[in-house]
């Protein structure tokens, strides 16, 4: 079978390996797969654009928060809404670095990371950046539902930031078990 697709961020995965080809157990499509890799490279390009978080707006971290509610696997299978999401967290990193994306140097520190990066990396590596992603990704559900009810955490938004920028980057082992034991 020609691999379309590989999710394997919930506890339904076939065979406890990971969902391949066009859809997985839960029912998400390939396409929809992509596209919440693509949304998880454009908040790690959203978190690099941040270099000091007195500039980050409430609109930053509710766009932050709810681009990894909208990652889970079952939260939300459609493709416009997450394509909107795409479009939102861009948006967002232009107004905290405008023109960067015109830049005639590009440095390609605030680019969207490319998660096949993180899926072809070693499996020590990618184990571990696979367990923060997971959990901010859980963590951002209960963050979202607490934003409902008027309340936030500046110290759990800083960690998401903090996530998803060390996600983009090639880290040691040991430091990113740091970062899985804080």
């Amino acid at each position: 079978m020609d691999k379309k697709m590989f999710c394997f961020q919930c506890e339904q995965t076939a065979g406890c390996t990971g969902c391949t080809g066009n859809s997985g157990v839960c029912g998400k499509k390939a396409d929809t797969a992509e596209l919440q890799d693509k949304l998880t490279g454009a908040l790690i390009g959203l978190a690099r654009s941040i270099d000091d978080t007195a500039m980050v707006s409430e609109n930053t971290w509710q766009i932050i928060i709810e681009g990894l509610f909208t990652t889970i696997t079952n939260v939300s299978f459609d493709n416009a809404a997450i394509e909107n999401m795409i479009q939102k967290v861009r948006a967002e990193k232009d107004a905290l670095v405008p023109g960067c994306s015109q830049c005639q140097s590009p440095c390609g520190r605030t680019d969207d990371y490319d998660m096949q990066q993180l899926w072809d990396a070693d499996e020590d590596i990618r184990s571990l950046k696979s367990l923060i992603l997971f959990g901010i990704r859980g963590m951002a559900a209960y963050a979202y539902h607490a934003k409902v009810l008027n309340y936030e955490d500046p110290e759990v938004n800083h960690f998401f930031c903090e996530a998803l920028f060390k996600i983009g980057y090639e880290e040691s082992v040991e430091r990113c078990f740091l970062l899985c034991s804080k």
